[in-house]
C-alpha cells in the first residue's frame, strides 16, 4: 500500500508553531494579564516556539449587541502585548481581520463540516439554552477558529478545558477535509491544555470581571488604582494578628503579577502578622502595580495614541503570516483544482 506523502508544512525546523489568540472585548484588567497576556509572552521568550499570537477581532463580532467593540478595543489590546514585552523576534502579533486567507479557509472547512457538528457546540447550546437568537457567525464560530488554526499551521495550540472541544473540531474537519480530497493537505493541530487560572476580585467573591465591577485595570492613572485597591474586601483581623495568604484577595492579586520578592515579602509579613496589617499589605500592592504596569503607562499610551506607529510596528508579522497563510492556502486550492487553468 502507497503510504500518503507528509505536508510540506511552513514550520521552521527546532520551533513549534504556537497560536493563541485573544479576543478585543473590553478594557483589559490584571486578570486578563493573569490568564491570558502573562502566559503568551513568556511563551515569546521561549526559543523552542515560535507565537503567533492572534487579536481575533472577527470572534468578537458574533454578539450583534456588541459589535462594535472588537473595533474598539483591539489597539489597545495590541498595545498591551507589546507594552508588556511580547517579543516579536522570531514571533508574530498579528490582527485577525488583516489576515483574508482566514475566511477563505473556513469556506473550505465549512464545505466538508456536518450542521449536526456545529448545533453540538458549546456556546451554540449555550445561545439556545439561554433563550438567545443566535446569529449565523455564532453558529459557525466553531469553523472560523479552526481555520485561525490550519491558516497558519499551527502546531500547537493552548487551550483550557473547557475549550477544549474547539481544538477537537479543528482536528475533525482537518481529517475531513484531507479526507475529502483524498490526501494530507491541512496540518492537525495539537491542543495544549492549560490550567484555568481564577483570580479573585477585590469583593473577594467573584472571578475578577469589569461586568461585575471587581477590577483591577491595568494602565489607568494611579489614583483610580489606588482607589480600587483600598477597596478590596478583606476580613476583621487585626494588625498584629497572623494572616492567611490563602484566604487574602489582596495577595492573591499580588501572586498573579508581582515580582517573587514582593510576592514572599508580602506573604511572609501577612503570616507573622505583627505590625503588617491589610492596610500595609494594600500599600504594598499599590506600590507592586506601579512598577509593573505604572511604570509602562506612557509607552502603552504612546502605541494607543500612534496608530500609524503601531500598525509600522507590527508589520513585519502581519507580512509573515501572510505569507504562511498564503502558501497553506496554495496546498488547499491545489488540492480542490482551484485557480486559473
Amino acid at each position: 500500500m502507497t503510504q500518503p506523502q507528509p505536508i510540506h508544512t511552513t514550520h521552521i525546523p527546532g520551533r513549534v508553531r504556537v497560536l493563541t489568540g485573544a479576543k478585543p472585548t473590553a478594557d483589559l484588567h490584571v486578570g486578563n494579564y493573569f490568564g491570558a497576556i502573562r502566559p503568551a509572552i513568556e511563551a515569546s521568550h521561549d526559543p523552542a516556539k515560535e507565537v503567533i499570537l492572534m487579536c481575533v477581532d472577527w470572534h468578537g463580532l458574533t454578539d450583534r449587541a456588541k459589535i462594535l467593540e472588537p473595533g474598539k478595543f483591539s489597539a489597545s489590546l495590541l498595545a498591551t502585548y507589546l507594552t508588556m514585552g511580547f517579543s516579536l523576534e522570531n514571533n508574530m502579533v498579528i490582527l485577525q481581520s488583516e489576515i483574508p486567507e482566514i475566511p477563505e479557509m473556513a469556506w473550505y472547512l465549512s464545505c466538508v463540516s456536518a450542521v449536526g457538528l456545529l448545533e453540538r457546540a458549546h456556546a451554540y447550546k449555550d445561545a439556545l439554552g439561554s433563550g438567545k437568537e443566535p446569529t449565523v457567525g455564532l453558529f459557525n464560530y466553531p469553523i472560523l477558529m479552526a481555520s485561525d488554526i490550519v491558516t497558519f499551521d499551527a502546531q500547537v495550540v493552548p487551550v483550557g478545558k473547557d475549550q477544549s472541544q474547539h481544538l477537537e473540531y479543528a482536528s475533525d474537519m482537518v481529517k475531513l477535509f484531507n479526507n475529502a480530497v483524498g490526501r494530507p493537505v491541512l496540518f492537525e493541530p495539537k491542543a495544549e491544555i492549560q490550567p484555568t487560572p481564577l483570580l479573585i476580585g477585590i469583593d473577594g467573591e467573584r472571578k475578577m470581571s469589569k461586568s461585575y465591577g471587581n477590577h483591577v485595570p491595568l494602565f489607568a492613572p494611579k489614583k483610580e488604582i489606588e482607589k480600587k485597591i483600598k477597596e478590596i474586601k478583606t476580613d476583621s483581623k487585626g494588625l498584629d494578628d497572623p494572616k492567611d495568604p490563602e484566604s487574602c484577595a489582596v495577595f492573591q492579586i499580588m501572586k498573579s503579577f508581582g515580582s517573587k520578592e514582593a510576592i514572599a515579602y508580602m506573604e511572609e509579613r501577612l503570616r507573622q502578622g505583627t505590625g503588617y496589617g491589610y492596610g500595609h499589605a494594600k500599600k504594598d500592592l499599590i506600590d507592586e502595580h506601579e512598577r509593573v504596569f505604572g511604570s509602562k503607562r506612557e509607552l502603552y499610551e504612546h502605541y494607543l495614541n500612534s496608530p500609524r506607529e503601531l500598525a509600522q510596528v507590527l508589520a513585519p508579522s502581519h507580512q509573515r503570516a501572510r505569507t504562511i497563510a498564503a502558501t497553506v492556502r496554495q496546498r488547499v486550492r491545489d488540492a480542490l483544482s482551484l485557480g486559473i487553468l
